[in-house]
């Protein structure tokens, strides 16, 4: 069971002794960066709070009946609860999931089983914004059903920062007071955006970044791709297990050399080529894409500002450090550029990317503003 899981051995063994310890609290807020395992590890605690055939009595057997029902989510007992998009009623009193239009209940359970089969995939459904009052008034009519003795109830909200102020409240009552045998489990990359309230009412559990090794122990030689991709991939996504595989999928090269391309053709002027590579990379509405590739600009200029910081371009200080030639070429011939709005621009472009704007529009809006930004 623990094996599956990539790195956080402070927090294994910390959920390890809160089992041991027959003190598992009500509430628990699983709090780190983004793709490094917290919706993995809360499947497991789940797991092993339930499992009918222990291993060494402090881990799941993951062959049990209720192990294999919690791993597929077809457990009772087990609730996972994330960003949805409308339904087409919006009847309360039963699961928002049932009331999905057809198109959008067929793509949840394709990234149900998706998560399924790898518990650090992020659930991404078309026009999941928030996490639905009634997804929490679901889970308030649930959580106070009987269940057999010795079974624990457990509900994972994911990326509970979705939750907009109703839904906050709708959960707040709960955890105020909370049913015996139930946990709620939250996990978030974004703590400051949950109400304090919330937080109070959770024991914090803190995970850490993961290693560059512990991201290539995972992948080389368990993918396809070449172990230069996945080096490189490991190394640009800053411990995130689940941003090396989608910058592996989403092809790596190909979005780092673009938004390279990106800014020179900005840089020249050359406007056709610019919308060019706009439209490649919104091609298909693809946000993902198109967020991996300012998440890409973004590193190139936090490479120019250490560049800038040092007054030269040393690789072991750079994310691309394969190209510490051209960002110190770039940072001699635009040396009075402001680098820190040029992030909060490219900040503001992912934003947006939520808003139903026209990708390739936001792009090549956004391209008109750095160019003013970038000073010789």
């Amino acid at each position: 069971m623990w094996n599956d899981i990539i790195g956080q051995r402070d927090v294994i063994e910390k959920l390890r002794s809160i089992f041991l310890s027959n003190k598992t609290g009500h509430a628990y807020l699983f709090e780190g960066s983004d793709g490094v395992g917290k919706d993995a590890l809360a499947i497991e605690f789940a797991k092993l709070l339930n499992c009918t055939d222990l291993i060494e009595g402090s881990e799941a057997c993951d062959k049990c009946e209720s192990c294999r029902k919690i791993s597929s989510f077809r457990s009772e007992y087990f609730k996972l609860i994330c960003a949805l998009p409308a339904a087409k009623t919006d009847d309360s009193e039963s699961d928002p999931v049932e009331k999905l239009a057809g198109a959008d209940f067929d793509e949840y359970m394709e990234q149900l089983a998706m998560k399924s089969e790898n518990p650090y995939h992020h659930i991404n459904l078309t026009g999941a914004n928030n996490i639905r009052i009634n997804s929490i008034r679901d889970l308030v009519s649930k959580i106070y059903l009987s269940a057999p003795k010795g079974i624990r109830k457990v509900f994972l909200i994911s990326e509970a920062d979705k939750m907009k102020q109703e839904a906050s409240n709708a959960l707040l009552k709960i955890l105020e007071e909370p049913p015996k045998n139930s946990v709620i489990i939250l996990t978030t990359s974004r703590v400051n955006s949950l109400p304090q309230t919330i937080i109070g009412r959770c024991q914090r559990i803190h995970f850490e970044t993961l290693t560059e090794k512990e991201i290539l122990d995972k992948l080389i030689g368990h993918t396809t791709y070449p172990e230069k991709q996945v080096k490189l991939a490991a190394r640009l996504s800053f411990g995130s297990y689940k941003r090396t595989v989608e910058l592996l999928e989403l092809g790596i090269e190909e979005l780092r050399s673009g938004a390279l391309e990106f800014l020179v053709s900005i840089l020249k002027g050359d406007y056709a080529q610019v919308v060019s590579i706009s439209r490649n990379i919104s091609a298909k509405n693809d946000k993902d894409k198109t967020r991996q590739f300012l998440f890409f600009l973004n590193i190139w200029i936090r490479d120019l500002l250490r560049v800038k910081a040092a007054g030269k371009a040393e690789p072991d200080m750079l994310t691309n450090y394969d190209l510490a030639e051209r960002l110190e070429k770039l940072n001699a011939n635009f040396p009075d550029t402001d680098l820190f709005s040029i992030i909060l621009e490219l900040e503001e472009a992912e934003k947006m990317i939520g808003q139903n704007i026209q990708l390739t529009l936001i792009l090549v809006n956004l391209s008109v503003k750095l160019k003013k930004l970038f000073k010789k």
